[in-house]
C-alpha cells in the first residue's frame, strides 16, 4: 500500500491538472441557482438554517419551487464561500472543483487498491483504472461546471464511507459505524444519487470479501440508518413533485408509450456506452428533439438490446463464481440505475447527461482494464503490465487532449451554448440558450456600440428561430416569444416583433412580461394611445408589476400631454415603490398643471428643470432609434444649452455623437461637424464619431490630410466594420498620393472582406508604382469575381 500511494497521489495530481485552466472561468448554465441567483447563499450564513428546511430550489430567484432536489449540505458550502469571499466569484468555486476532484481521485485509488490486493490481483491494474477514470472527459461538466459541486462532494463523502468500512477486515467498531454513517449522510445531503452506492457495498462484500449473499446484506446496515434518515426527512420538506418538467421538452419519454418507452431507453443506453468509448462530441444538453423516440425497427435498438443482453448474460453466469467480471457489470447497472427511467416516478427530466456517468463511469473503467489484462492472460503474452501501459497509454493521451480542448467550452456561457448548438444541433435547449446569451451580450454593449450589439440581436433571432422550427408553432415554452421580441426590436425588426408580441400575449394572456413588453414597443414607436390602452391591459394579468406598469403608463401620459392622468398613473406608482424618479416626474407635473403646493410636496431637492431636460433628452433618444432625425433635432437642440449644467459627458456620452448623426441625415454637414468635434473632445476613441469626421473632412471640406488622420484614429479605435475602416484609410491615401500606404490599407482590409471596388485599387495602385507582378495577381482576382 505505502508503494501505491505515491501513483495515486500522481495519478490524481495529473487528473486535477488537466482541469487547471478553468480557474478563470465564469459561471455557466446552472450555476446561479447555487451561488448568484440563490437568496440565501448570497447572504453568507446569516440564514443558512434555512437551507436545510426548504427545497434547495425554493431559493433560487427565478420561479422558485420547494420541489424537484434535497441537497442542503452542498448550498451550505456555497454559503460559506461567500461568508469567507465577501461576494460569489467563479474563480473560488472552478478551484474548489478542481480540489474536490483531486480529493475523489485519491480516494478512489486508495479503495480500488485494496479491492484488487484483496483479489490478488496486480497493482498495476487498480492504478491503471484510476488513470482512466482521472483522465475520461466525460467527467469534463462536473469538475468544470461550479454547480456540479454537489456531484463531487456526494462521491468524495460516500466513497470514503466505503472505503473507511471496507479497510476493516473484521466487524466495524461503533466508532468507525458512526462515521461511515456521517459520512454517507453527508453525502446524501450532498445529491442523492448516492443512494445506488449501497449496492456496491453488497457486491463488495459478496464478490470482493467473498461473503455469503446474507452477510453481504447486512453491510449495507451502516448505510441504511443514515438512507432511511434522509429519505424521511427529504419527504418531510419536500412538497409534491411539480408538473413543470414533466414534458417532452425535458424528456421525449414523456411521450413514448409502450414499447416505445423500452426501444427508447434502450437506445438512450447505447448512446451513454458509446459516450464512454469514444468521449466525441461532448455537449451539456441532448434535449428535444437531438435524441427522439425510437422503435424496434430502429437497428440501433436491437444492437442495444444484444450489447445489454450478453453483458446481463455474463453478469448472471458469473454471479455464482463471484466473477470480477459480473461485479463490475453489476456495478455499473446498480450505479446508473437512478437515471435510467425505469419507471414514470423515475423519470429523471433529462434525456441523457454526461453527469450522470460521473460514478458509473468508474465501473466501465474497471471491465476496459480487467478485460484487457483477462485477454493477455489468455494470449500468455509476458510483461502484462507493461503491454496493458502500452496499450492504454495511447487512449490515457487522447483522452487528456479531449478533456483540455472540452474544458475551453466551460469558459463562459456564451461560449458554452455556442459549443452545445455545435455538439447538439437539433436541441431546442441549445439554440434556447445560445440565443438568450447572445441577447444578453447584445443588450449589454447596445448602448456603446449598437453595430456590435445588432450583430448579436441578429445571430440570436437565427437561433430563436431554429428554437422554435424544433418545437413547433404551439411551443411549449411561449415565455421565449418575449425575449425574441426583444432582439428583434434590438434589430431594429419592429414589426416582426410587434408579431411575435401579439402572439405571445395570445399564448399567455394571464402573463404580464409580454404585455408589458408590447406596450413598451408601442411607447417607442411614438404609439402612445395604443401604449395606454396595452398597460392598461396588463395590469389586470396575473401578479403584474405594478410599479413599473404605473411608471411607464405616467411617462407615455406625459408624451400624449394628459399631464392629470400621468399624475394619477404616477400616485399610484408611488404607492407600490417610492422611487426618487418618480417623485421627479410629479413634482415636473404638478408644476407644469400650475398646482404648485402639490409640486412642493415631492420638489425637495427636485431640480423641475433637470427633469424637463431629461425628458426632451428621452425624447431626443427614442426617436434617434426610431430614424426620426428631425424630430430628434429638435429635441437635442432644446438641451444643449443646459447639457453641461446637468451632466454633460459623464452623464450623457452618446449625445453628441447621437446629435451629429442626426443632423448628417439631414444633410446639416456643418452642425454634425460641429456636434461630432464636441463628441470628439469628450472622447478621442470612439470610432463611429471618427469615421464621420474622417467622411465629413474628405467629402465635405477636401481635407485629405485631416481625413487620413481621423480615419487611423478610428481604426486604432477599433471600428465594428474594419473592412470599411482600412477602405476609406485606403482612398484618403490615394489621393494624396501614397500609393505604397495605400496599397497597405487596401490589402489590410482584405483579411476583413473584399469587393471589386478594392481589388481595382490594388491593381491600378501596384501598376502605378511599376509592381507587374501583383498587378496581374489582383487582375486575375478582378477576373475571378
Amino acid at each position: 500500500m505505502n508503494k501505491s500511494i505515491f501513483w495515486i497521489l500522481l495519478i490524481a495530481f495529473l487528473g486535477a491538472l488537466l482541469y487547471t485552466q478553468t480557474y478563470n472561468y465564469g459561471y455557466t448554465g446552472d450555476d446561479g441557482i447555487y451561488a448568484y441567483y440563490n437568496r440565501v447563499t448570497q447572504k453568507g450564513l446569516e440564514e443558512w438554517t434555512e437551507l436545510f428546511q426548504y427545497g434547495s430550489m425554493n431559493f433560487i430567484q427565478i420561479n422558485p419551487v420547494n420541489t424537484s432536489i434535497y441537497r442542503p449540505f452542498t448550498l451550505l458550502t456555497f454559503a460559506v464561500e461567500y461568508a469567507i469571499f465577501g461576494e460569489f466569484e467563479a474563480g473560488n468555486g472552478h478551484v474548489f472543483n478542481v480540489i474536490l476532484y483531486f480529493g475523489v481521485l485519491v480516494i478512489l485509488g486508495l479503495l480500488l487498491v485494496r479491492i484488487f490486493g484483496k483479489r490478488n490481483l496486480p497493482i498495476v491494474l487498480p492504478l491503471l483504472i484510476l488513470a482512466l477514470y482521472a483522465f475520461h472527459p466525460i467527467h469534463t461538466e462536473v469538475v468544470a461546471s461550479v454547480k456540479s459541486r454537489d456531484t463531487l462532494l456526494a462521491s468524495l463523502f460516500a466513497f470514503s464511507a466505503i472505503l473507511i468500512w471496507f479497510s476493516e477486515d473484521k466487524r466495524l467498531s461503533i466508532a468507525k459505524a458512526v462515521l461511515v454513517g456521517l459520512l454517507f449522510f453527508l453525502s446524501l445531503l450532498s445529491k442523492e444519487e448516492t443512494l445506488t452506492l449501497m449496492a456496491v457495498v453488497v457486491f463488495l462484500g459478496y464478490f470482493i470479501q467473498k461473503k455469503s449473499l446474507l452477510e453481504s446484506l447486512k453491510n449495507v446496515l451502516p448505510f441504511v440508518l443514515p438512507s432511511v434518515i434522509y429519505l424521511l426527512l427529504r419527504g418531510m420538506v419536500l412538497d409534491d413533485a411539480a408538473t413543470t418538467y414533466n414534458s417532452v421538452i425535458n424528456s421525449i419519454l414523456y411521450k413514448a408509450e409502450g414499447g416505445e418507452r423500452l426501444a427508447t431507453n434502450l437506445y438512450i443506453y447505447l448512446e451513454y456506452v458509446k459516450l464512454l468509448f469514444f468521449p466525441h462530441p461532448l455537449s451539456w444538453d441532448y434535449s428535444f428533439s437531438q435524441l427522439k423516440i425510437q422503435t424496434f425497427s430502429n437497428p440501433m435498438v436491437w444492437l442495444s438490446v444484444l450489447f445489454f443482453g450478453v453483458l446481463i448474460y455474463f453478469a448472471v453466469k458469473g454471479f455464482k463464481s463471484r466473477s470480477f467480471f459480473s461485479f463490475g457489470i453489476l456495478c455499473y447497472f446498480a450505479t446508473f440505475s437512478i437515471f435510467a427511467n425505469l419507471t414514470d416516478s423515475l423519470i429523471i427530466g433529462s434525456n441523457l447527461g454526461e453527469r450522470f456517468q460521473f460514478i458509473p463511469s468508474l465501473a466501465f473503467c474497471l471491465l476496459v482494464v480487467y478485460g484487457i489484462y483477462r485477454l493477455l492472460l489468455l494470449m500468455k503474452v509476458e510483461k502484462v503490465g507493461l503491454v496493458m501501459l502500452l496499450i492504454l497509454a495511447p487512449v490515457f493521451l487522447a483522452f487528456s487532449w479531449k478533456t483540455l480542448d472540452r474544458n475551453k467550452d466551460w469558459k463562459d456561457s456564451l461560449v458554452l451554448s455556442k459549443s452545445g448548438v455545435e455538439a447538439a444541433p437539433n436541441s431546442w435547449r441549445t439554440h434556447m440558450m445560445y440565443a438568450e446569451e447572445l441577447r444578453l451580450k447584445g443588450k449589454s454593449i447596445e448602448k456603446t456600440s449598437p453595430d456590435s450589439a445588432y450583430g448579436y440581436f441578429t445571430e440570436s433571432v437565427k437561433h430563436y428561430d431554429r428554437m422554435f422550427g424544433i418545437l413547433g408553432r404551439d411551443t411549449l415554452v411561449p415565455q421565449y416569444l418575449n425575449t425574441l421580441a426583444e432582439v428583434l426590436i434590438g434589430k431594429k425588426d419592429t414589426a416582426r416583433a410587434y408579431d411575435v408580441l401579439e402572439r405571445s400575449v395570445r399564448r399567455n394572456p394571464k402573463k404580464h412580461y409580454g404585455w408589458f413588453k408590447y406596450a413598451s414597443l408601442s411607447y417607442d414607436q411614438g404609439k402612445y394611445d395604443k401604449a395606454e390602452e396595452l398597460y392598461l391591459r396588463s395590469l389586470k394579468t396575473d401578479d403584474p408589476n405594478l410599479a413599473a406598469t404605473y411608471t411607464n403608463l405616467g411617462l407615455t401620459y406625459i408624451q400624449s400631454n394628459q399631464c392629470q392622468k400621468g399624475i394619477a398613473a404616477f400616485e399610484k406608482s408611488l404607492e407600490q415603490e417610492d422611487k426618487e424618479e418618480v417623485r421627479k416626474y410629479l413634482a415636473y407635473l404638478y408644476t407644469k398643471v400650475g398646482d404648485n403646493e402639490n409640486a412642493a410636496k415631492y420638489s425637495d431637492g427636485v431640480d423641475v428643470g433637470e427633469v424637463a431636460f431629461q425628458m426632451d433628452m428621452k425624447a431626443g433618444n427614442d426617436a434617434f432609434k426610431k430614424s426620426d432625425y428631425a424630430v430628434a433635432v429638435e429635441n437635442y437642440k432644446s438641451v444643449e444649452y443646459d447639457y453641461q449644467e446637468y451632466g454633460g459627458a459623464d452623464k450623457y456620452p452618446t449625445y453628441f455623437a447621437a446629435f451629429g448623426k442626426s443632423l448628417l441625415e439631414l444633410q446639416d454637414t456643418l452642425g454634425a461637424k460641429r456636434r461630432f468635434l464636441k463628441s470628439y473632445e469628450n472622447e478621442s476613441t470612439n470610432a463611429v464619431v471618427l469615421t464621420n469626421l474622417g467622411t465629413i473632412a474628405f467629402y465635405k471640406d477636401k481635407n485629405y490630410p485631416l481625413a487620413e488622420k481621423y480615419f487611423k484614429e478610428a481604426i486604432a479605435a477599433g471600428p465594428d466594420d474594419f473592412f470599411s475602416a482600412y477602405t476609406n484609410l485606403g482612398a484618403s491615401l490615394i489621393v494624396q498620393r501614397k500609393e505604397a500606404e495605400a496599397i497597405t490599407a487596401y490589402e489590410n482590409s482584405l483579411q476583413y472582406g473584399s469587393n471589386r471596388g478594392v481589388l481595382s485599387n490594388l491593381m491600378l495602385l501596384n501598376k502605378a508604382i511599376g509592381n507587374d507582378e501583383r498587378m496581374k495577381f489582383y487582375q486575375s482576382q478582378l477576373d475571378k469575381n
